[in-house]
């Protein structure tokens, strides 16, 4: 269930970004082959490159957003899913699902500069620019693992729900949010003290938890739950949900546009996106 949840979001982001010719103006997007399975992405604002995991072939793909095309192929371990974009040391931080390991890639060298063993099954990761620290979600582990990026060693292991799937980080409040698929909650992490410091349930136990964004308008927390077809809104300021809101057949990615303050969220089985004002 969770790994063919997050099979849904990584497909739904790069059927969007990579895969689909789309009409815009007169301009149309290119088509760019990468490896096997492509899961993953992440933007690296400091070189302007693109980073891709390929699930099957265990490799990143590099993309020049300049030619829109691979400059760089390297492996690392097996199964990357998710990755994410370190701005404080320029590095792209992969978590491997099949070997129980985030590789750390310089984007000077587009080399794998560190491989750092954490839980069982991580698959989604994310930066936190306060503390300049890697969040890493252990699916089988039922864990957190922090990562620093001074050392690209484990500093902290937190306990959270069962299967955590999603992770985002709150600049608002310094805080991560995880969503855990198995159990239905949401766990909140201080970064201060790397602790849970609320669980918030948000769903039945199996209902779909999965995806989870932040929303830097109104301070806001947007997590989807695929079988009830709905999106929960959860305040920053008190660790509560304040709304639920109806969208498509499955909902599972979800991202924020700080352009128009608003919120996409990707229907798999509609086939649609709902955008909410955020």
């Amino acid at each position: 269930m969770m790994k063919s949840k997050m099979k849904q979001v990584s497909l739904f982001t790069i059927f969007i970004l990579l895969t689909v010719t789309l009409t815009v103006g007169s301009a149309y997007a290119t088509t760019i082959s990468v490896g096997f399975e492509p899961f993953g992405v992440a933007f690296d604002s400091h070189l302007n490159e693109v980073f891709i995991t390929n699930e099957g072939s265990g490799t990143v793909s590099v993309i020049s957003d300049a030619a829109n095309k691979v400059v760089k192929t390297m492996t690392v371990g097996s199964k990357p899913a998710g990755v994410a974009f370190d701005s404080n040391k320029n590095e792209v931080f992969v978590a491997n699902f099949g070997s129980g390991t985030v590789s750390a890639i310089s984007d000077a060298t587009n080399t794998v500069v560190k491989t750092i063993t954490i839980g069982t099954d991580p698959s989604a990761v994310v930066f936190d620019a306060h503390l300049n620290e890697v969040f890493a979600t252990n699916e089988g582990s039922g864990t957190v693992s922090v990562i620093s990026d001074a050392t690209n060693t484990v500093i902290k292991t937190i306990t959270v729900g069962t299967f955590p799937v999603g992770v985002a980080f709150d600049s608002h409040l310094n805080e991560v949010f995880i969503t855990n698929e198995g159990s239905g909650t949401v766990s909140v992490i201080s970064d201060a003290t790397n602790t849970v410091i609320k669980t918030i349930t948000v769903a039945a136990s199996g209902a779909g938890l999965f995806g989870v964004v932040f929303d830097a308008h109104l301070n806001e927390i947007f997590a989807t739950i695929a079988g009830s077809g709905t999106v929960s809104v959860i305040s920053d300021a008190t660790n509560k949900v304040i709304k639920v809101i109806t969208v498509g057949t499955d909902p599972v990615g979800v991202a924020f546009d700080s352009h128009l303050n608003e919120v996409f969220v990707a229907n798999y089985l509609s086939s649609t996106v709902s955008v909410l004002p955020g």
